[in-house]
């Protein structure tokens, strides 16, 4: 009862324009997690971008903090072994990240991945469909799902280009 809730809150909270500091270390909190200057940082950039972020673009974000590249890696680990995140990776070998507010390590959405510009989006308004029992003795630790054509952005620019 008390993840359902936790749930509840943390997606009327995520659509915030900026999460305050305070809600951030709830999350951590309830996740059982410490609430360093490093958990809070990451976590406050991942709740602003608007689609999966790679550790890269996570560190030059947090430049002029003090948070190396180091402590970055570590804490996207950290949470997303504790749920709050999840890694979402395009076919180019390149981990993104994006928050999940399931506590359960796995996805909780499927991702589309545009084939002309490579954006990962999360389309957080599906949500993944049940898994059907799998064979004796097979264990499911993680489900994803990646739909892959072209975004509305590409495909405006396709359009407008055949119609001169």
């Amino acid at each position: 009862m008390i993840l359902i809730h936790w749930r509840d809150n943390f997606t009327a909270r995520q659509n915030d324009a900026a999460m305050n500091e305070k809600n951030i270390r709830a999350i951590l909190r309830k996740a059982n997690l410490r609430c360093t200057r490093g958990r809070v940082d990451v976590l406050q950039v991942l709740l602003e971008s608007p689609d999966p972020t790679t550790h890269e673009d996570l560190h030059k974000k947090l430049q002029g903090t003090g948070i190396n590249r180091v402590t970055v890696y570590r804490v996207l680990e950290t949470l997303q072994k504790s749920g709050i995140v999840h890694r979402v990776e395009a076919g180019d070998r390149i981990w993104r990240f994006a928050v999940c507010g399931r506590m359960h390590p796995g996805h909780c959405h499927p991702h589309f991945i545009c084939r002309q510009c490579g954006k990962i989006e999360c389309l957080k308004e599906f949500p993944m469909p049940d898994m059907p029992s799998v064979a004796k003795d097979y264990t499911v630790e993680e489900q994803e799902m990646y739909l892959r054509g072209i975004c509305p952005n590409c495909a405006s620019k396709i359009k407008n280009l055949k119609c001169k």
